[in-house]
């Protein structure tokens, strides 16, 4: 019951997605192509691979919600492209958190890092049989920016954070 609960709360984030993603890109000026929900994501990380087999990208879906003097933002990483099972890593810190997910058999020798310079906050780091999905607003230069809301959500890490001015 708990993991239809999650996958019920997933569609949900996800269509919610789908429709701000169709609202905000949306011009007048220019014909909308077809529409509908954000099934694949969004965001590529490349996997720069040390040793062992390795996925070639990580995906992550991530929608910002801008308003007066900041943003909210929403991740989620689809982590169920090469891991099994994921963790939350419990902590109280405001402005870093951290996932741990169990490798399935096809990159259980994986050893490697996903990052982007143009996603500095999002990071995946692979070693151990496991893979640790990381958001980490410590290096953002912003009055404030903190995580506001961090769970699993159908099998996958669920972050959001808000940035202000």
């Amino acid at each position: 019951m708990k993991k239809l609960t999650q996958i019920i709360a997933l569609a949900g984030i996800l269509s919610s997605l789908a429709v701000v993603g169709t609202i905000t890109t949306k011009t007048p000026a220019q014909p909308q192509s077809q529409p509908g929900p954000i099934f694949t994501p969004n965001v590529q990380l490349q996997v720069q691979r040390t040793r062992g087999n390795c996925p070639k990208t990580v995906g992550l879906w991530w929608i910002g919600l801008p308003y007066e003097g900041g943003a909210e933002h929403t991740v989620i990483a689809d982590t169920r492209a090469f891991a099994n099972e994921t963790k939350l890593v419990p902590s109280q810190n405001k402005r870093f958190v951290e996932f741990v997910s169990t490798l399935n058999s096809n990159y259980a020798t994986c050893v490697g890092k996903a990052s982007s310079k143009e996603y500095a906050f999002y990071n995946v780091e692979f070693k151990h049989k496991k893979a640790y999905f990381r958001v980490d607003l410590r290096n953002i230069n912003a009055p404030a920016s903190e995580i506001v809301y961090k769970t699993v959500t159908a099998f996958r890490p669920y972050v959001r954070w808000a940035i202000a001015d």
